[in-house]
């Protein structure tokens, strides 16, 4: 009966999350401005949230086999990591693929991808803990340990972080809704960071209302260089043109200009906004969330069963005390 209701379970979820993924290419308006690589939003998305979702799981039967002692608390604690350590590759693997196609590089050591490469040595070395030790019950004990601090770090590796500087490929100010970016106020000659972008204020020119700044953009590395020039209408009193960042699709804004002072503050925004305003989006992006975390439970359930019958024939064939 079990075993049927697996079957029926693994059917559904299967063509939940290809439906999601038909849906992706198929039904889904394009992100203004970003195009297809809007749409790995719908997964990218939920298998990070799923990610923190499995180490949380972890954590929990981590923390009841040090209080019951109970070998199926241990078999779900690690089936739990290791379906959390699955879905943070993937949230990596497809935040390398938005960031080729929006920032022009796959991976650049920035905070996001820094912390996700640690979160995910945390975790490959709780794995290598318990292949270290042979004895099951000091195993399991110290593995619990292990992971009950290892996800203190998630919240941190996750959250805060990535945001804890403003340099960092992860379009935290510029993608997600409702956010918004602060920019960076630059005098002439001056140099700041937007985004991983090195930008420096050259000169700033006026032809009657219209305000032009010359920033000499740096690519990350220093491997190129190129010359914008934002404007600023000031009868307006709002930003012009706005020239995107080469070989990218964000663009450089001219948002205020001080010309006393000679200062004017630069910020980096998407050409598009409101991702989830779609009302096709925002149902796809639900189901996604919902397909992901049946597929995590179903994970879950599986290879817990799985451990505890290992577990259970190793007992029985004396190979175990």
């Amino acid at each position: 009966m079990a075993l049927r209701i697996s079957q029926i379970a693994k059917l559904i979820i299967g063509v939940w999350i290809a439906s999601v993924i038909v849906s992706m290419f198929l039904v889904l308006p394009q992100y203004e401005g970003l195009g297809n690589a809007g749409r790995i939003m719908i997964m990218h998305v939920p298998t990070a949230w799923v990610s923190v979702l499995a180490f949380a799981v972890s954590a929990l039967y981590s923390g009841l086999y040090l209080r019951r002692g109970r070998s199926s608390d241990d078999d779900k604690a690690l089936a739990a990591a290791e379906s959390g350590f699955l879905f943070t590759l993937l949230a990596t693997i497809t935040g390398m693929i938005f960031s080729q196609v929006v920032w022009g590089v796959y991976w650049n050591w920035d905070p996001r991808q820094t912390s996700i490469f640690v979160l995910l040595l945390i975790y490959a070395a709780l794995f290598a803990l318990r292949a270290a030790i042979d004895d099951p019950d000091r195993r399991r004990q110290l593995s619990a340990v292990y992971s009950l601090f290892a996800f203190v770090t998630v919240p941190f590796l996750f959250f805060i972080a990535p945001r804890i500087t403003d340099s960092t490929l992860h379009p935290n100010c510029v993608f997600i809704q409702g956010s918004t970016c602060e920019g960076i106020v630059l005098q002439e000659g001056n140099i700041g960071l937007l985004g991983d972008r090195k930008v420096q204020l050259l000169a700033i020119d006026r032809q009657g209302d219209t305000i032009t700044a010359e920033v000499n953009v740096s690519e990350p590395g220093l491997r190129d260089e190129a010359l914008l020039q934002p404007t600023f209408n000031l009868a307006a009193g709002e930003r012009d043109i706005a020239p995107e960042f080469p070989g990218l699709r964000f663009r450089l804004v001219l948002e205020e200009v001080d010309l006393d002072a000679g200062r004017v503050r630069l910020n980096i925004e998407a050409p598009g906004t409101g991702l989830l305003d779609n009302q096709r989006t925002l149902i796809t992006f639900i189901a996604s969330n919902i397909g992901f975390t049946a597929l995590f439970i179903w994970m879950f359930q599986i290879r817990a069963t799985l451990l505890g019958a290992q577990w259970a024939l190793e007992r029985r064939e004396g190979a175990l005390p």
